[in-house]
């Protein structure tokens, strides 16, 4: 009894993860899952500020090449990005869109942002 208890928690841990890691995709895989929503992971490679004030994260490289974009729009107040700083691993979370031919989030609340490492 005790080990198809084992083996049944063992297939739910394993089921867990496999679902978990097919919602993550790296910056690199972004642009492959535009118009769904999903948690991305990537090295931030550069910040710009706008002089109307929106926030550009790019990951992986600089301005223009890119991978992926976390977009931060002026008047989003709410949104704190000061723990994000180049080399910075960062996770997000929403619906990836297409921009100029590159991957991009929206970022319009804060916990769109799981984590910065």
């Amino acid at each position: 009894m005790k080990t198809k208890l084992f083996l049944l928690l063992l297939m739910f841990i394993g089921i867990s993860a496999i679902s978990y890691s097919q919602d993550t995709v790296s910056t690199k895989e972004a642009k492959n899952f535009i118009g769904e929503t999903k948690i991305v992971r990537g090295i931030v490679a550069s910040i710009f500020v706008s002089n109307k004030g929106t926030v550009l994260i790019n990951f992986d490289e600089p301005h223009p090449n890119a991978t992926f974009v976390a977009v931060i729009k002026t008047g989003t107040a709410e949104v704190s990005y000061a723990d994000v700083k180049k080399g910075s691993i960062m996770t997000i979370t929403g619906k990836i869109e297409e921009y100029k031919g590159k991957a991009e989030i929206i970022i319009t609340e804060q916990s769109q942002i799981i984590s910065v490492e």
